[in-house]
């Protein structure tokens, strides 16, 4: 893992990195909140560093109503940015449930973002139960109603789970087993039992920085059963920077040093995982 800026595997990744890009390989950040601050206010800048690095698509995703419809503007505004609308399991009490579903205000707001072509996926949705911001059974209702949107609408869905890989897969099974192109584990964070019911399953599995630290051994052996027409590359920016830029606000151009260390333990050069991630990425989104 590149553990520092300057050492030699840095240099290492930079010559490797021209050297993809300049034969014509470029990346996709799959999960980023590039419409929430502080990168919102430094959105140009963001893109551009981004494509400095051969990142030349970025998927935005929203995390409530207001906050999809921030990354529907934002995905409105740049050629080269898309959107997921949905409920993140924190936020799962701000749903209304004094109305119907479909009579509801958020629905109907939820079923308008739907429509538009540059949003790609339900998400981010599912369950959170490390820091439990919303009730369990209420995490659970909505999940389960967003799930249901997404076959009613027909587009993969991007999955958070914490500490809820019991309860996730159960949901899941009940609601989109066996679905082609079912969607993705956002930021995979090592539970077996929820990698092999998605591979299963027609999700895909997407690090995140994480992957670079360390001390994440355990995650990094998870990728041995991830076959490479499966995964996909993240950053979750603004959070999670990967190594050697922790404690940096993480943005969308990071993403090239989770692909950099995948790529070696999947002993990959950087350009032909950067065309395998590119091929993941046109089927899951039929792109």
């Amino acid at each position: 893992m590149i553990n520092k800026k300057g050492s030699p595997l840095h240099h290492q990744f930079l010559m490797e990195l021209k050297s993809a890009g300049e034969a014509g390989a470029f990346f996709t950040d799959s999960h980023a909140h590039i419409h929430m601050e502080p990168l919102a206010e430094d959105m140009e800048g963001v893109i551009s560093r981004a494509d400095e690095n051969y990142v030349r698509r970025i998927v935005t995703i929203g995390c409530g109503l207001e906050d999809s419809l921030l990354a529907q503007k934002a995905a409105a505004s740049h050629e080269r940015v898309f959107f997921a609308a949905g409920i993140h399991p924190h936020d799962s009490s701000s749903y209304d449930f004094s109305e119907a579903y479909d009579d509801s205000d958020v629905t109907k707001g939820f079923h308008k973002l739907f429509t538009y072509p540059k949003c790609i996926a339900i998400g981010e949705i599912g369950l959170d139960y490390f820091y439990d911001l919303s009730p369990r059974d209420v995490q659970q209702k909505v999940f389960r109603h967003f799930l249901q949107l997404a076959k009613e609408y027909k587009k993969p869905v991007v999955i958070h789970n914490r500490d809820s890989a019991e309860d996730c897969v159960r949901i899941l099974d009940e609601e989109v087993r066996g679905r082609d192109r079912n969607g993705i584990i956002h930021c995979f964070s090592g539970d077996i039992q929820l990698l092999r019911w998605a591979l299963d399953n027609g999700f895909y599995i997407s690090y995140a920085g994480p992957v670079t630290y360390s001390k994440s051994d355990d995650l990094r052996a998870t990728l041995q059963y991830v076959p490479v027409d499966r995964l996909l590359t993240e950053t979750d920016s603004p959070y999670l920077s990967p190594m050697p830029l922790r404690g940096k606000t993480n943005e969308p151009a990071n993403t090239v040093y989770n692909a950099y260390e995948i790529s070696i333990i999947k002993s990959m050069n950087l350009y032909e995982f950067a065309v395998q991630l590119e091929k993941n990425y046109n089927t899951l989104f039929q792109a």
